[in-house]
């Protein structure tokens, strides 16, 4: 059987029954860990931070994981926490300071934002590189208006894991592959590479957004962008042609 725990036994409650150099064992333990957890966070990419960077996050985790075992576990010494505790705010304070001298560091703890969308075009590695699909991030713009990528002269994944665009002026939006949900019955059918163009006008690529012109029952090539061979009717401004193709 286990011994009996003597309650309010001070030196088992602060000490535990390690010796007191095994304090500096948990502080190398910790920063390990620490490190270890954000290098994995950073690859793990931005959306999946639920919109904390990947310091902010570590930090919460690391700290709650410190805070809540010795308050409930009679074997965890509070030293020991406290030892975790304070080793965690240390490494926070000097990477706080190291990152405002290293720009690179900065970029590496912080994250820095990632470009989405240039002038109503897909950055696909981009896209690629952040894990992100083209689903998630239309539901992102959606979120903000967006109704297909011509409106968009940029658009970013910042490091909180937030998508924040600057759009085009309504007179200056541009003819834009539609982001609405595939089901709804308004979004325009999507037609077959080098399959005549139902009708003269702006095509835009399902697959990145490069949009080119063509002539009604004029082949479909396949994209000089991306290469890929199915085209979607642009959504166009009101100023060009009286708005969606319809």
């Amino acid at each position: 059987m286990d011994e009996a725990i003597r309650v309010f036994d001070l030196e088992r409650i602060f000490l535990g029954d390690k010796p007191l150099l095994y304090a500096l064992e948990i502080l190398f333990r910790t920063a390990v860990i620490f490190l270890y957890t954000l290098v994995l966070l950073r690859w793990m990419g931005k959306r999946g931070m639920s919109q904390l960077t990947p310091f902010e996050y570590v930090l919460i985790v690391a700290l709650g994981s410190a805070v809540g075992d010795p308050m409930f576990y009679p074997d965890v010494p509070l030293l020991h926490a406290m030892v975790v505790v304070t080793g965690v705010v240390l490494l926070q304070r000097g990477l706080v300071r190291l990152t405002e001298r290293n720009e690179r560091l900065e970029r590496f703890v912080e994250s820095a934002p990632t470009a989405l969308v240039r002038d109503g075009r897909l950055d696909l590695r981009n896209l690629h590189r952040e894990g992100l699909s083209r689903a998630e991030l239309f539901e992102a713009l959606r979120e903000q208006g967006i109704e297909h990528l011509g409106q968009v002269r940029r658009a970013y994944l910042e490091p909180s894991g937030k998508v924040s665009v600057f759009a085009f002026a309504p007179r200056e939006a541009l003819p834009g592959l539609p982001v609405w949900p595939d089901d709804d019955p308004e979004q325009p059918a999507r037609c077959p590479a080098r399959g005549p163009a139902p009708r003269t006008g702006p095509y835009a690529c399902s697959r990145c957004g490069h949009v080119a012109r063509f002539l009604g029952g004029e082949p479909l090539l396949p994209c000089d962008r991306c290469g890929h061979g199915e085209w979607v009717e642009a959504w166009r401004p009101a100023r060009l042609a009286g708005g969606p193709p319809g």
